[in-house]
């Protein structure tokens, strides 16, 4: 590691630490050879070694993300949709349908996720948003099939989810309180009612105690404290509450041991607690990351977050670690993740000179294989907005606001040309369009057009790359990418099929 690179961990430990003049002293010292090799391992990770395994485009914003169980999925939800993707091939598995509301025939937006403890389903729940009522504020999904398992409606809404480790309890933060349902039978167990609303959610590994934040909805509520509930069915009993926040907090969680509870705020600062004896521990009590985000590792040792010096720290120690995933200068972070297994990581970053968004899906145990190249560096990657809807409707019609075509539909075939065919065919001009199903839940369609009435454009081809949209039964699917290729006349450009522009 390069001189001024280190120095960077060295300063960052210090002000971690708040002993800046005992580690320059170290640094000066002649005799220091040991204690330099000693700080070298703390700021050791796992992850300074790691490689980028996939690159994930995202459709629309990402929200949140999150890994199943047993890392096989990524789940990142969008406005209108949840994407389940495959961490082994970088590919989406089934696209899921948010929270509607009929009244107003528009998609809500999910307010929290979580995967059953099998990994087999994922709840989801939304808040009521003024006039926008969700005809279910939470439903279960299954992560296979796209169907809906189990569905909840509740006047105000739900908050957090979160399933017992046994994945026989779903909790719910509805109405005015917490709920708990059996799964799948979906009977109520108990709930408790508590003075407001509940903004966040957190259950401990065994299932016996649970941490709890209001909603601020007028100001006076205790939005900066947590409370820690005895989880019985006969009555919950309130054991502690911590007060350590000046804002209001944005997530809570327990580590997988159990044994810390972590917090944020929006104002970016984090707590590390002793909430068996209420108390923070004062070695990560500097931790700071933009709008609160962080992540927890499966081992109960590291926080992963947007933090200033580096993508990871100790969570006992509060030391900055060495990784590969540096924060970037043209790109800003929004969301990060372990996965439980702890050899996958996931980043949601989002360029400052546009609303592009990328998902960089990280594995600390690097592979002899090189990354497969796809069909898709081919083409010139195209907007999905720009030419289809953001729409729900379940066939391409026309949306009404837009004039333009759904993405969604039984025909995929029938999508891609709505969107991207030619309107009018004159005389010489043709076009081809081709459907494949390289793997069961993926569909391409490739549209070809040639002769065309143009001075430098002898052809244009289009791919259009569909994924598996809700319920299977319904077969349904959705754009996910679309690309384009160009063929030049004479002196023009490219002669065969190329991603460059024709001059």
């Amino acid at each position: 590691m390069g001189n001024r690179f280190y120095v960077k961990y060295l300063l960052a430990m210090a002000i971690a630490l708040g002993q800046q003049s005992v580690i320059f002293a170290q640094v000066e010292s002649r005799d220091s050879t040991d204690s330099i090799a000693n700080l070298q391992n703390r700021l050791s990770s796992p992850w300074e070694n790691a490689v980028l395994s996939h690159t994930l485009e995202s459709i629309t914003e990402t929200n949140a993300i999150e890994f199943s169980p047993d890392g096989k999925i990524l789940a990142t939800v969008e406005a209108s949709q949840i994407l389940l993707w495959r961490t082994d091939l970088g590919e989406i598995q089934r696209i899921l349908p948010t929270h509607h509301a009929s009244k107003s025939a528009l998609a809500i937006a999910p307010t929290a996720i979580a995967f059953s403890p099998d990994s087999r389903f994922l709840a989801t729940t939304t808040w009521s948003q003024g006039l926008l009522t969700p005809d279910d504020s939470l439903i279960v999904w299954d992560t296979a099939t796209g169907a809906k398992i189990f569905q909840i409606s509740e006047s105000a809404g739900c908050g957090q989810v979160v399933f017992d480790v046994s994945g026989e309890i779903l909790y719910g933060a509805c109405d005015g309180g917490v709920t708990a349902w059996s799964f799948p039978q979906g009977d109520k167990l108990f709930s408790f009612d508590l003075q407001h609303p509940v903004e966040a959610i957190a259950l401990k590994s065994d299932g016996t105690v649970m941490a709890t934040v209001d909603v601020n909805i007028s100001g006076q509520q205790q939005s900066h404290v947590i409370q820690l509930w005895a989880l019985d069915r006969d009555k919950p009993v309130l054991l502690n509450t911590l007060d350590g926040h000046v804002n209001d907090i944005a997530q809570i969680e327990f580590t997988a041991d159990g044994k810390r509870l972590v917090s944020s705020s929006y104002d970016g600062k984090i707590k590390v607690w002793n909430w068996q004896k209420g108390e923070i521990y004062q070695k990560t009590n500097n931790l700071h990351s933009s709008n609160g985000l962080f992540s927890l590792s499966g081992n109960s040792r590291l926080i992963a977050g947007n933090f200033h010096s580096s993508a990871m720290t100790n969570l006992i120690t509060g030391l900055p670690l060495r990784n590969v995933m540096p924060p970037s200068r043209q790109e800003r972070t929004k969301i990060v993740a372990f996965s439980p297994q702890g050899d996958l990581f996931a980043q949601v970053r989002q360029s400052d000179q546009s609303n592009r968004q990328q998902i960089y899906l990280w594995k600390n145990e690097p592979s002899n294989s090189q990354p497969k190249s796809s069909i898709e560096d081919d083409y010139l990657s195209l907007s999905i907005a720009k030419y289809w809807a953001n729409s729900i409707a379940s066939e391409v019609d026309t949306n009404t606001y837009t004039g333009k075509p759904s993405p969604i539909g039984t025909d995929p075939q029938k999508i891609a040309l709505a969107a991207l065919g030619l309107t009018e065919i004159v005389e010489s001009e043709e076009e081809q369009v081709e459907i494949n199903y390289p793997q069961d839940n993926l569909a391409f369609v490739t549209l070809t057009q040639t002769n065309l009435a143009d001075d430098s454009v002898a052809g244009l081809r289009y791919l259009v790359k569909f994924a598996p949209y809700g319920d299977r039964q319904e077969k349904q699917y959705r754009v996910v990418w679309a690309g384009k290729q160009f063929k030049c006349y004479g002196d023009r450009g490219n002669a065969n099929w190329k991603k460059n522009l024709c001059q």
